[in-house]
């Protein structure tokens, strides 16, 4: 199977549960196999996934990243409670992290996709603490930190 005949399956063989008669059939198994042989096919899918999401791929470093960080778990509405999900993402620091699973809420910062090794935005923690102090906050956590502060607003509208 080449690219051209995977994308054009796609529709059909990856909407789940597949009937058995597609599941048993050749041409599917054709088609997982080009998927875990073809790096460009695997990726385009990761994409599709994320767009599938209401996402844009090219929103993220890679798609590797981007379909992390949009994969839904139906079991944990916090992303942070779910062993599945890998990668977590603190749109406030523009920081990816891999979390330490012992119970607490401990995580490793990255600076490169684990998948393909590309390289990750810098975090903007350090920037974050800054602007607050230069603006005279002291209580990092109190309620009067202005509401940009606790998204990506304060430096995506950065003048």
């Amino acid at each position: 199977m080449d690219c051209t005949q995977y994308k054009s399956h796609y529709a059909a063989f990856s909407k789940l549960p597949l009937p058995r008669e597609v599941s048993d059939s050749s041409e599917w198994s054709d088609w997982m196999n080009h998927f875990h042989e073809c790096g460009s096919c695997f990726d385009w899918t990761l994409g599709q996934r994320i767009a599938a999401r209401g996402c844009d791929p090219n929103d993220f470093a890679c798609v590797h990243i981007g379909n992390q960080v949009t994969t839904p778990c139906p079991d944990h509405p916090d992303p942070a409670d779910c062993p599945d999900i890998l990668i977590s993402y603190f749109a406030r620091f523009d920081e990816y992290s891999i979390a330490v699973r012992d119970g607490g809420t401990s995580a490793v910062a990255i600076r490169y996709c684990p998948w393909c090794g590309v390289k990750l935005p810098e975090s903007k923690r350090s920037r974050w603490f800054d602007e607050l102090t230069a603006l005279g906050y002291t209580d990092f956590y109190g309620d009067d930190i202005p509401a940009q502060f606790w998204t990506d607003a304060w430096y995506k509208n950065a003048k």
